[in-house]
């Protein structure tokens, strides 16, 4: 179950950047510094992911 959760947790913290990705308001395609942005972007999915697992830790639900 925990793991199943984490899953979904995961899902939907890639579709929320994904989601955020295909929305620059109109900007060109390819940012100047693309490796840097991307670099940002998965430090911060990273980030969402760890805190998920570190609440999932503290729950006592099974």
């Amino acid at each position: 179950m925990r793991a199943a959760r984490l899953a979904a947790a995961a899902g939907a913290a890639v579709l929320l950047a994904l989601g955020c990705a295909a929305c620059d308001n109109g900007g060109s395609a390819a940012p100047a510094d693309g490796a840097s942005q991307a670099t940002s972007e998965l430090n911060g999915i990273q980030s969402t992911l760890d805190s998920i697992e570190s609440d999932m830790a503290g729950d006592g639900s099974p």
